[in-house]
């Protein structure tokens, strides 16, 4: 992503363009140590391991020429740039200030500008900002790109424990009440037949307040209107440093061209100010680049009548923005003239501006601006494109858990319920029967806990063929016949498809149908896994549609496999296609 928006050589651009106007400016000496200065800023950007060893190197590259050679070009943002890399978050931004002011001191009274020190700070500050901002910005990215996957994963995590909470809620307390009340039945079941009746009859009206309060539940999952958090800093830090560095960057060059213009202070500081705003609002407001742009096209242009070369520098600044919102050969012939009218004006000044010098200068703004705009605009792109994926993880997951939470532990639930409502009638008529009964709503009250348990493990298997043998359980009671046939080895991952619309499809048959014959047939066939579940008995207000069996086709579905539920002559039909 970022080889398209910018090279990730533009920190290392920035600082050869620097040192070559070292080179314009000043002795073959001070471009030598500016040289071996870059090259400890650049050691320090790459081995974190000897930020510490390398400050101290570099603090010595920078001072020592001045002791033993009586002065040096002031290269000092070199040695700010490579503070911001130092070790120890607490202090390394005070040495970055004492080496901005020491410069101001060290090198300011050598300025022709008032007030020298002043100044110096400042291009010392703005400088050595931006560098380090350019040499940082690609392994942050680096990093954003790097924990997408970190992200997703804390996001499931983070929902799962929240659903797991609700569930623990819904059903702690409940589920034990009514293995307790099973319990009581079974204890007075002969003994005391209508207590026992009377203790049934509450695990069963318990048992509907839990199924009301997981529906809840389910429905409240469905509810994507949810807002995602990015707990990572650096989805902070990136565009907060960059958009710093950028502001640095702006008004210090606003600061310096107004103090250099002595004769037209105001105006170069009112019209820098603004054409800074301008620059800025162009990037949050993208919508409105083209007029942001046209505006500061005029700004810069027609004050050139009037000012002359005291207004060039602006040029620079609009070269920038045109690389920024234009694109095409429009954009790059745009910027040669611009450049080209820049070169038309000379810098007032004590002596004459060697144009290789004024280019470098040109060239120093543009590619730090233009590249910090990049990066700025990537960060954000690759923030949204995080929060996005937080979003779009959330809301599958969501609509998983409230699949799973309707399908599966509705299923267990609802069968929970039958069964007290069965042994309620069995109590007096079949006592063995009924403790038979009772024994199983017990176990099945566990099964709810493990399921529920299960809904937030990740790992938790769904065994189909587990599932086939509940089903054979489930309906045993309630339907006549029921014929149940399916391969010995199942594969695992359609099995985990098929599991909950096998349970849901049971469920329907329980609660909605007078069936008394079920056939459930599940075989591997080629490379797809077929289920088909048919039972008779459908009421006349049944038909194929609903909440269930719409999430089992999105299950089905969304595995590649494909679905249909069909009802002929008073008999349902359902089958479903999976790959394997």
């Amino acid at each position: 992503m970022s080889s398209q928006l910018l090279p990730r050589s533009t920190g290392y651009l920035l600082l050869v363009v620097l040192l070559l106007s070292v080179l314009a400016h000043d002795a073959v000496a001070a471009a030598v140590c500016g040289a071996l200065q870059a090259g400890l800023l650049v050691v320090a950007q790459r081995h974190a391991t000897v930020r510490a060893q390398v400050l101290t190197a570099q603090i010595a590259a920078t001072y020592l020429p001045i002791l033993l050679l009586g002065g040096a070009a002031s290269t000092d943002y070199l040695l700010a740039a490579t503070a911001l890399f130092a070790p120890g978050r607490r202090w390394r931004w005070a040495v970055f200030v004492l080496i901005v002011v020491v410069s101001g001191v060290v090198h300011g009274a050598w300025q022709p500008v008032w007030p020298g020190p002043v100044y110096v700070a400042l291009g010392t500050a703005a400088t050595g900002l931006v560098l380090y901002s350019l040499l940082r910005l690609p392994e942050l990215l680096d990093r954003l790109s790097a924990t997408r996957a970190e992200l997703a994963q804390a996001t499931l995590v983070r929902e799962r424990l929240q659903i797991a909470d609700r569930l623990r809620a819904a059903l702690g307390e409940q589920i034990a009440m009514v293995r307790e009340l099973l319990a009581d039945a079974r204890r007075d079941l002969t003994a005391r037949p209508e207590q026992a009746r009377e203790a049934v009859d509450h695990a069963a009206t318990a048992t509907r307040r839990i199924i009301r309060a997981v529906r809840e539940i389910a429905s409240a999952q469905r509810d994507l209107d949810v807002q995602p958090v990015d707990g990572e800093p650096i989805a902070r830090l990136v565009p907060r440093l960059t958009i710093l560095a950028i502001v640095v960057g702006l008004f210090g060059w606003t600061a310096n061209q107004a103090m250099e213009m002595a004769d037209h202070r105001l105006s170069i500081a009112i019209g820098g100010t603004l054409l800074s705003c301008l620059f800025l609002a162009g990037l949050y407001a993208p919508r409105y680049a083209i007029p942001i742009l046209t505006a500061q096209a005029a700004i810069t242009l027609v004050p050139l009548l009037w000012f002359g070369a005291y207004w060039s520098a602006w040029l620079i600044l609009l070269a920038t923005a045109v690389l920024l919102t234009l694109r095409g050969p429009w954009a790059t012939a745009a910027v040669i003239a611009l450049f080209a009218l820049r070169a038309v004006y000379t810098k007032p000044g004590v002596a004459p501006i060697d144009p290789s010098l004024w280019l470098l200068l040109a060239l120093q703004a543009m590619l730090a601006l233009f590249g910090l705009a990049r990066f700025w605009q990537l960060s954000q792109q690759l923030n949204r494109s995080r929060a996005e994926l937080v979003r779009s993880t959330l809301h599958v997951e969501r609509l998983r858990l409230a699949r799973d939470i309707h399908d599966l532990l509705g299923l267990t639930l609802s069968v929970l319920a039958l069964k007290a409502d069965l042994i309620t009638e069995l109590i007096s008529r079949d006592p063995a029967r009924a403790a038979r009964e009772i024994d199983e709503a017990s176990r099945i009250a566990v099964d709810a806990q493990s399921e529920a348990r299960a809904l937030v493990d990740a790992e938790a298997a769904k065994s189909l063929g587990r599932e086939l043998d509940s089903a054979r359980k489930s309906l045993a009671e309630a339907v006549a016949v029921v014929e149940l046939g399916y391969d010995d080895e199942l594969p695992d991952e359609a099995g985990a498809v098929l599991a909950p619309v096998l349970r849901e499809a049971i469920t329907n048959v329980l609660r909605h149908s007078a069936a008394t014959r079920v056939r459930i047939e599940c075989r591997r066939r080629k490379d797809f896994l077929h289920l088909d579940i048919r039972n008779d008995g459908v009421r006349r207000a049944s038909r194929p549609g609903g909440q269930g069996l719409d999430n089992m086709r999105a299950r089905v579905l969304g595995a590649g496999g494909s679905f249909s539920a069909e009802v002929s002559r008073g008999v349902f039909l359902l089958k479903a296609r999976v790959p394997c």
